[in-house]
């Protein structure tokens, strides 16, 4: 359980940090926060532990095949924001990314 509550921890540090420096203004920042490899690598290093290297392999396969819609998503929410506001900018963006993530784990 104690286990579970770090990985709560760490993932709300991230979140504020980069809520924070967004909402300064520091939006390469708060990039910068939320990509930051950390939750991988933690991810990476508690796949190994419960399942060995072939589970991490495939982890890291399947993480590329979801950049290009997550930079769908991102254009999208760039793209709509001005133009539809933020709500509809993220329900156009996820729905995106979910249709496209869908899509491509169908193709492969």
């Amino acid at each position: 359980m104690i286990e579970y509550v770090s990985y709560f921890l760490i993932g709300g540090l991230i979140v504020s940090l980069a809520t924070y420096f967004g909402a300064k203004g520091h939006g390469f920042a708060a990039a910068f926060v939320s990509w930051f490899p950390s939750l991988s690598v933690l991810s990476f290093l508690l796949i190994y532990r419960a399942g060995g290297k072939e589970p991490v392999i495939e982890y890291a396969k399947s993480f590329i095949y979801t950049l290009p819609p997550w930079i769908l998503y991102v254009i999208s929410v760039v793209f709509l924001c001005d133009r539809i506001g933020i709500w509809w900018a993220l329900i156009i963006g996820i729905s995106l990314y979910i249709g496209t993530c869908a899509w491509l784990m169908h193709m492969r």
